[in-house]
């Protein structure tokens, strides 16, 4: 994600250097139709960010049935 910081002198608009805010997964390599992050109506936003430590994997159970009492 990156933000531009924009100086407007009358008619005149200046966009400055770009600033690199924090890693993202938004494009490059990532495989999901349409956008990859949200803003709410007050400005708050909602973002894939990339971890700094490796998260613990993920264990799914399909067609799980309990067992008889």
């Amino acid at each position: 994600m990156m933000a531009v910081p924009v100086t407007v002198t009358g008619a005149t608009v200046e966009p400055g250097a770009p600033m690199r805010l924090f890693p993202t997964r938004i494009g490059g390599g990532v495989d999901a139709p349409g956008r990859q992050y949200d803003v709410a109506p007050d400005g708050r936003f909602l973002i894939n960010t990339e971890l700094d430590t490796a998260a613990a994997p993920i264990t799914l159970l399909q067609n799980w049935t309990p067992p008889e009492p």
